[in-house]
């Protein structure tokens, strides 16, 4: 495993929705990042609400909808073997975490952590435009939840096609 001084995780926290421990979810992130083998990161994390969240994917990516996550990869040349310390920022919406997690049967920093693990995924390559990718991402998903001793709840049937 990596050593942790070789990443960076900044936590900037924009929401009073729901009160997380920074330093648990920049554990979290080590643990996310040292499982895919990443030896060098410059991750930030920006908790926010649903209308801010809401703004962003308007100016950005033309979605008029809140979103659960946005991810900005920072990487250029993008991330690769020749060029491998991963940077990228996510925008996480506490809030659509507090309205989920509980139809899904599992707490609000569980959800978090999976909107994380999926920003860090598409910041790693993987991609969710069309159904084979979706499927490949959520299995990679489930991987890595199960590897965090996280197990989605039996009302959350987003990994029921694998």
């Amino acid at each position: 495993m990596p050593p942790s001084e070789n990443y960076s995780i900044e936590v900037i926290d924009e929401q009073s929705i729901h009160k997380i421990d920074h330093n648990d979810l920049r554990k979290v992130v080590q643990q996310i990042l040292e499982y895919e083998q990443v030896s060098a990161a410059e991750i930030s994390i920006v908790l926010m609400d649903n209308a801010v969240i809401h703004q962003w994917n308007r100016e950005t990516l033309n979605h008029d909808f809140p979103t659960d996550v946005i991810t900005f990869a920072l990487n250029d040349p993008p991330y690769s073997e020749s060029n491998p310390c991963l940077e990228g920022e996510l925008l996480v919406s506490v809030e659509m975490a507090a309205q989920l997690a509980g139809d899904v049967g599992w707490s609000i920093d569980d959800e978090c952590t999976l909107y994380i693990l999926h920003g860090i995924l598409h910041l790693l390559g993987y991609d969710d435009l069309n159904e084979s990718d979706q499927i490949i991402m959520r299995k990679k998903e489930h991987e890595v939840l199960t590897h965090l001793g996280m197990h989605p709840g039996s009302k959350d049937d987003r990994w029921n096609s694998l």
